[in-house]
């Protein structure tokens, strides 16, 4: 829970959208030109940027937002306290398996030159209730949007235009600590006990590398217990350049079969040197009958993989006692396309 003493605050004016009643409510707050009033209790008297240049400058520190691309796959951010609070505008019912988390503040996605996305594109989201990456207030956690839809709703008819005034509170003391960690032959045990040690003094944002020497098998493993540990408290993020995310080690057997999987990745199989390594693209047909496509594997050569721009995912299949250098070596191999996900699999 938030201290009870907190370290500073911030008040500002948001106006009520009008949503009746029973309404589903997606923003508590949003920018006041956005298009999901409709969805919305309240719109700022602000801009998103604005709003946020206040908090930051008064000393709330600016967390991360998600971001698929580099593997951020949880929300940081120092813990906030809304006054009124939700609960005074908003009905919550949580669906199962899901409970309630108190709100972050991640500043939400940059663009180049460090300003609020939010500020210019829609929805134009301050706070959201569910996991959006554009929104710089979030529930600490993960919140699929298809998950809570409808778990949010308007408690009760506001009249259009009337002004409310709120208060943002925080202890940047809140804020979790960041822990890079790096495992080598023979240190998993070890380095699982410093994430363990420090995540008992609070919240703890981990980077894992997988070091070259390591196996196949050993880096399973060790992705293994750190899934284990991959939660709200210990919060697995990110990945070193040209490394691999620790969830890569860990991908659904199903997908093995080329019939289960609902898109068809870059399938990337190391041979027993560098030299024989193959990239083969599974190319889709769907003009035969039924509700599947026919499935061709083609063997194509690694530069040409570029061309293939809507493929973002590879599959790596390597013997278990191959050291991550070779895979590493491989992956360098695609640098000309977006490889967005990568997995891999022990090769039978």
């Amino acid at each position: 829970m938030i201290s009870i003493l907190l370290a500073a605050s911030l008040s500002f004016t948001a106006t009520a959208t009008g949503v009746e009643k029973g309404t589903p409510i997606e923003f508590l707050f949003a920018g006041k030109d956005s298009d999901r009033d409709y969805e919305t209790m309240f719109l700022l008297d602000e801009s998103v940027g604005d709003l946020c240049a206040r908090l930051e400058k008064a000393g709330l520190p600016k967390g991360r937002a998600t971001d698929r691309r580099t593997c951020i796959l949880w929300p940081v951010g120092c813990r906030v306290r809304l006054t009124p609070a939700l609960s005074d505008s908003v009905e919550t019912t949580w669906p199962e398996g899901l409970s309630p988390a108190e709100f972050i503040y991640t500043g939400g996605t940059r663009n180049e030159k460090g300003g609020v996305v939010a500020s210019d594109e829609m929805p134009l989201a301050f706070c959201t209730l569910y996991s959006l990456a554009q929104s710089p207030l979030v529930f600490d956690g993960i919140y699929r949007q298809g998950d809570v839809y409808g778990a949010h709703t308007a408690k009760a008819t506001l009249e259009k235009g009337v002004r409310k005034t709120f208060t943002i509170s925080w202890d940047e003391q809140t804020f979790p600590r960041h822990l890079d960690v790096t495992f080598t032959p023979g240190t998993a045990v070890q380095r699982l006990g410093e994430i363990r040690a420090a995540a008992s003094n609070g919240v703890v944002e981990v980077m894992a590398d997988f070091d070259p020497s390591l196996t196949v098998r050993e880096a399973t493993q060790i992705a293994q217990a750190l899934a284990v540990i991959d939660s709200v408290a210990v919060k697995m993020n990110g990945r070193r350049e040209g490394r691999l995310f620790f969830r890569a080690f860990l991908p659904p057997v199903s997908w093995r079969d080329r019939q289960q999987r609902l898109t068809q990745p870059f399938e990337l199989t190391l041979g027993a040197d560098n030299g024989s390594d193959t990239l083969v693209l599974i190319e889709e047909d769907w003009t035969v009958e039924g509700n599947d496509p026919k499935l061709t594997p083609k063997t194509i050569p690694f530069d040409a993989a570029k061309v293939y721009a809507k493929t973002d995912t590879c599959f790596l299949f390597a013997a278990p006692t191959l050291p991550l250098d070779r895979l590493y070596a491989a992956m360098r191999k695609l640098k000309g396309a977006v490889i967005l996900n990568w997995y891999v699999f022990a090769s039978e």
